[in-house]
């Protein structure tokens, strides 16, 4: 019995240690059931409350980019408008507070904590929702954000950006605008030296400019914009004073790989040299490759006049170049996306007309066919008669490995030709020229169907006369629907205003002076039409007078046709102090991205 008894007792022991251990382990699991329930419910609330604070700045954003300042903040929310608040936002043991930060970028445009180019453009929003779960214990959900100003119009549909130099050792900049067809207000580049020549060309696969000139000493000034600032790049000597124009600009069409071909101002070897930037890469000195050195097999002077021109076909990284050295020389090469390729096997012109002296006149022109991808080159030579001063070949094949043609003269044209200008049809194998001579002063003009030249002599008998360095002619196309026209601008004698015929296919016809506000000195000195790639029906005519005075004119043709001209300078000089009216002191380029 006793034995019983003490089993019994031992039984009711174990029992209650049973009882005792499950009853804790259950209380401890309800209580902790309830504190993760409770948890659970803050961090949810606390997430919603922190993913909708970024929305809320989003809104505030939308607002006005100029809102998110860079700070700690919270938000308000007055007569249902939200906004930032100089106070933490804090209900029952909550607080949410809003970190806006400044960003950087590296060259390649990829964001950096530190090390890059400030972008006023992105900010970095930072919301926090903190709460304390107990008296030792706290929580947040952070998220965070990058936030772009989207609503910064850039490189919309056929606007346009345009440099030049005044005398002033900081060059100038605008922006065009075609919806308001109205420049904005001039701004400085980077400060350096007063510009005699100027390039400014824009990227085809995003919003980049590059704008190059050089200073009556001969330095080559290389400047890039990112969409946002200016920075200059690289300098180097190309010589000169000024009134040639050593250099040019081009962009690959594809990969948008930026080239820049100068003049080293030597003789016998390489009197060129390039440099690129690789279309991935941001703006800056580092991301440009150093000098290389071009050794033309075909001339040897020193070169005056440098011309780049792109491949305009889809999935094409060809370019086109064409220079003329102190000798009146003319030759050209192609780029391949690699090196330069095909020089022709001869000299393409050994006599380049001229005003004074070799060679102080641009006197040729290149262009592609916009659908085959043939290369034109065109140029004047000095003739004794001055009868057909005109001469041409082409680069056929739609390669860098293209044939060169022998050099021919187009028919029937009467005159030399010292100032020339050619253009492509943006939709065709079609190309305008048209020239004026320094012994003629005629006005001639020619047509390319895509495989002859027909042409037109003395069109205007009394044009004003070329001098070193000047640019009277300009050449353009217009297409509205399935009408199809050809622009020639020229400086008639003794007029301020703008002179112009409209070729339909080869034949052209002359139209009525624009009296276009205000007149122009007479005797303008350089012309420049520079079409529109994303408006076929418009192009902006450029030019500066005999005061050095810069003016844009915008031309638009409907399918009827009839033509408007507009004053896209408000009716008033985009400068009044231009460092000089020759060798192309200005430069405009529409946004091609």
């Amino acid at each position: 019995m006793l034995i019983k008894r003490a089993f019994g007792i031992i039984e009711i022991v174990v029992a209650l240690g049973l009882f005792a251990v499950v009853g804790v382990t259950g209380i401890t699991m309800v209580l902790h059931s309830f504190t993760a329930n409770r948890l659970g419910n803050e961090q949810t609330l606390a997430s919603n409350t922190t993913s909708s604070g970024l929305e809320i700045v989003r809104n505030i954003k939308t607002q006005n980019w100029s809102n998110l300042v860079a700070g700690t903040y919270g938000l308000k929310n007055t007569a249902g408008i939200w906004s930032l608040s100089t106070l933490p936002e804090t209900w029952d043991k909550y607080t949410r507070t809003v970190t806006i930060e400044d960003s950087q970028r590296d060259g390649l445009g990829n964001i950096v904590d530190s090390g890059g180019s400030a972008d006023p453009n992105t900010k970095k929003v930072t919301v926090s929702t903190g709460w304390n779960v107990g008296a030792a214990r706290n929580n947040s959900v952070i998220l965070s954000e990058y936030f772009t100003n989207f609503g910064k119009t850039i490189s919309s549909t056929g606007d346009a950006i345009i440099a030049w130099g005044d005398t002033t050792t900081t060059p100038k900049w605008n922006t065009y605008s075609n919806t308001t067809d109205l420049f904005g207000t001039k701004s400085n580049l980077v400060v350096g030296e007063s510009a005699r020549n100027m390039i400014v060309k824009t990227s085809p696969t995003k919003t980049e400019a590059l704008a190059a000139y050089t200073s009556a000493t001969g330095l080559l000034h290389v400047q890039c914009y990112n969409g946002t600032t200016w920075t200059e790049d690289f300098t180097t000597t190309v010589g000169g004073t000024g009134t040639t124009r050593r250099f040019d600009i081009g962009f690959e069409k594809t990969t948008g790989d930026a080239m820049i071909v100068y003049s080293t101002n030597t003789t016998t070897t390489n009197e060129l040299a390039y440099r690129t930037k690789a279309g991935s890469s941001g703006c800056g000195a580092a991301n440009w490759t150093a000098a290389t050195n071009l050794n033309p097999v075909r001339t040897s002077g020193i070169v005056h006049w440098v011309r780049l021109e792109s491949d305009p076909r889809s999935g094409q990284n060809i370019l086109g170049l064409a220079w003329a050295d102190a000798q009146s020389d003319l030759s050209a090469m192609m780029w391949n996306g690699t090196s330069w390729v095909n020089e022709p096997t001869a000299v393409s012109e050994n006599s380049l007309d001229i005003v004074v002296v070799g060679q102080d006149e641009e006197t040729f022109d290149l262009t592609f066919e916009s659908i085959t991808g043939n290369l034109m080159l065109v140029w004047g030579r000095t003739v004794s008669n001055n009868t057909n001063g005109v001469r041409y070949r082409q680069c056929t094949g739609g390669n860098a490995t293209c044939t060169w043609s022998t050099v021919t003269t187009p028919p029937t044209f009467l005159d030399d030709a010292t100032n020339l200008d050619i253009s492509s049809n943006l939709s065709s194998n079609e190309i305008i020229f048209a020239s004026v001579g320094t012994n003629q002063s005629d006005l001639q003009v020619g047509y390319w169907n895509g495989s002859s030249w027909t042409n037109t002599a003395n069109l205007d008998t009394s044009c004003t006369t070329p001098f070193a360095g000047s640019q009277k002619v300009a050449t353009g196309w217009l297409k509205s629907g399935a009408t199809t026209r050809s622009i020639i601008v020229y400086d008639d004698q003794g007029s301020g205003r703008i002179n112009w015929y409209v070729g339909n296919a080869g034949s052209f016809t002359a139209q009525t002076d624009f009296l276009q506000n205000p007149v122009f000195s007479t005797n303008q000195g350089y012309y420049k039409i520079i079409m529109d790639p994303k408006n076929s029906d418009r192009f902006m005519f450029v030019v500066v007078d005999a005061s050095n005075d810069l003016f844009a004119k915008r031309l638009v043709m409907n399918a009827t046709p009839t033509f408007t001209w507009t004053n896209s300078d408000s009716a008033a000089a985009l400068e009044l102090n231009l460092s000089q009216n020759i060798a192309g002191p200005f430069s405009l380029d529409y946004w091609r991205n």
